[in-house]
């Protein structure tokens, strides 16, 4: 009888302990050491800590927890981690996740297991198309929206040639057919297109083939460091002092500090977060910066903005579920300091601005990491169609 209700109550306990104390822990899987690391990585975390401090650090009577992991750019690394997460350490969302293929993976198993899938690094149509899901969301870029954006502000300037390069997988082709499609939009011409493996160490061929066409201006879709070489090579091999303008769709701060404003200067890039936008921009990068000793890229903005909405949606749901958070996801309206008014698509898009920014000269710079110059504002209806993608079948 005594050791009966010994057990009783012990079971109680525990179970009054896990509904009242047990952590709210929110996975953040990136690139650590791989070649988009900066713009990812060490960063993410970081922007997920700020917004779990921003949230007060608790929700309904839990402390948050942020747990990390580097997924090694390796689809296989990342579903392990992430089933890891989801059924050992009871971890209820999934932050950041670049490279399309880990990121399709993760968000459909996220869907299995009713948890929440929230995307920053990460763009593939897919992911709001065909493979969608009712926890899963988009929240930074797409390979639709950077090609949009860029060729269409460009065709205002006067660009119509364009010659389109990028890397030779699913994303790089998305990216490519993106910028077809938005050449022939704006009544422009695309008179070539080459692609190249992840880690190509030499660009020659490719920038010698687009300058053999003439076009107006490059559009690439290499990111991190491809995207940084590219660009260098397209330097040494003086394109922009020959009138080609360099647009690179997937640049961050970090690529242009680390090949300098002098050979930068001029690129034109698009962007969903720039820190220097406004006061609660340079708030929030201020604070990152005291931790990660320089501003954050858009994609490390975005995992401080979904986390941020993620939580203000656990609060007002009541509940961890993730069914019921990612309904109260797409109810309530987006807004912190890194996204002031956006709202999430039936599909799990964010509809936000964008920003079609150039890289300063050495002169116009006024200090350590002013970097862009904001061109142009671009709403979301610019961009992003109203109408969810034909291809997402959320009930099945």
């Amino acid at each position: 009888m005594a050791r009966g209700f010994w057990a009783a109550l012990l079971g109680l306990c525990l179970s009054s302990s896990a509904a009242f104390g047990e952590p709210l822990k929110i996975g953040v899987l990136t690139d650590m050491s791989g070649v988009i690391a900066d713009t990812v990585g060490r960063g993410s975390v970081v922007a997920a800590e700020l917004a779990v401090s921003d949230a007060g650090g608790s929700v309904l009577g839990r402390p948050i927890e942020i747990v990390s992991a580097d997924h090694q750019l390796k689809p296989d690394v990342g579903l392990t981690i992430a089933r890891r997460w989801f059924d050992e350490e009871h971890v209820e969302a999934i932050a950041d996740i670049p490279v399309s293929t880990i990121a399709l993976g993760i968000q459909n198993l996220a869907r299995s297991k009713g948890k929440i899938a929230l995307i920053s690094g990460s763009g593939t149509l897919d992911l709001f198309g065909k493979s969608c899901s009712p926890t899963g969301f988009v929240w930074t870029f797409d390979t639709n929206v950077l090609p949009r954006a860029t060729v269409l502000t460009g065709a205002q300037s006067g660009v119509k040639k364009w010659f389109a390069v990028g890397p030779d997988y699913s994303f790089g082709h998305q990216m490519e057919r993106a910028v077809a499609d938005a050449v022939s939009e704006s009544g422009g011409q695309l008179v070539g297109s080459r692609r190249a493996a992840i880690g190509t160490s030499d660009y020659a061929s490719l920038l010698l083939a687009a300058q053999e066409a003439q076009p107006d201006a490059i559009a690439s879709s290499f990111a991190g460091h491809d995207g940084v070489l590219l660009i260098e090579n397209a330097v040494e091999f003086g394109l922009l002092q020959k009138g080609i303008r360099i647009a690179g769709l997937m640049l961050f701060e970090s690529d242009v500090h680390s090949l300098g404003l002098e050979r930068m200067q001029g690129i034109y890039t698009t962007t969903a977060f720039y820190w220097d936008t406004d006061d609660n921009t340079r708030s929030f990068a201020k604070r990152f910066s005291e931790k990660m000793g320089r501003p954050p890229s858009a994609l490390q903005a975005g995992v401080y903005s979904s986390i941020t909405h993620y939580l203000k949606a656990v609060k007002a749901a009541g509940t961890a579920s993730g069914p019921e958070v990612a309904k109260k996801m797409h109810e309530l309206p987006i807004s912190d300091l890194t996204t002031p008014s956006a709202r999430i698509r039936a599909d799990g898009r964010v509809m936000r601005d964008m920003f079609l920014v150039q890289v300063k000269s050495p002169a116009e710079s006024k200090g350590p990491w002013d970097y862009f110059k904001i061109v142009r504002r671009m709403k979301p209806e610019e961009l992003m169609s109203e109408t969810p993608s034909s291809d997402c079948k959320l009930e099945n």
